[in-house]
């Protein structure tokens, strides 16, 4: 826990100066032992770019046995260039199977492997894309104030009509404090990491992501 109060003021300096600020939320609206819908919306600004981009998207998730998971969402997305007020709309099933185990009572390891069909609005060329995320969470024998939980991740994303592994998303420490009876809040520091070319580019982003259920 002293390493956590160490770590945590470091990523907030790299904060200040963060390229992007996602804000995400999640509404359950129905579940049960085996079974959850939910409706995720999110924002993404690019304060350099100035890429905005808001996604809609119900989703559902089943369970199939005690370690495994499997899903499904319709997202729509609002992709915009608020410098050239260019936009365009895009379409995205997607798919997942999501395998996790409980390593001792207090700590998890959790696999999201998500493939995403994408069309774009007015443009025939598609860019679906793989997405496998590692993730290691560690909920608190008791919790420390409103925080309940420290988790690490990493995700590797392909454009199937590009070379594998175009997009890295490694969020180095996160915390999950509860806020109410029935909702957490997320606070991490995401390092975005893109190939277009030979080389790769790094952005520091900012994300919540408030989770309500009923």
């Amino acid at each position: 826990m002293r390493l956590l109060f160490f770590v945590w003021p470091l990523l907030l300096a790299h904060a200040v100066h963060a390229d992007e600020w996602w804000a995400w939320s999640s509404l359950d609206f129905w579940r049960d032992d085996a079974r959850r819908a939910w409706l995720f919306l999110g924002n993404h600004l690019d304060t350099g770019e100035g890429a905005h981009v808001q996604i809609a998207s119900p989703r559902f998730r089943q369970t199939l046995l005690p370690w495994l998971d499997a899903g499904i969402g319709l997202s729509l997305l609002r992709i915009e260039n608020t410098r050239t007020q260019d936009r365009f709309m895009q379409f995205r099933p997607e798919l997942e199977i999501n395998p996790h185990f409980d390593l001792t009572p207090h700590l998890s390891l959790e696999l999201r492997n998500r493939m995403e069909w994408r069309w774009n609005e007015e443009e025939s060329f598609t860019t679906h894309r793989l997405r496998h995320r590692l993730q290691l969470a560690w909920t608190l024998p008791r919790p420390l104030g409103p925080l309940t939980r420290v988790f690490a991740s990493n995700e590797w994303l392909t454009d199937l009509h590009r070379r594998p592994w175009t997009e890295n998303r490694l969020i180095p420490l996160g915390l999950t404090f509860k806020t109410g009876r029935q909702a957490e809040l997320d606070l991490f520091y995401m390092i975005l990491s893109s190939r277009i070319s030979a080389t790769w580019d790094h952005e520091s982003i900012i994300d919540s992501w408030l989770r309500v259920r009923f």
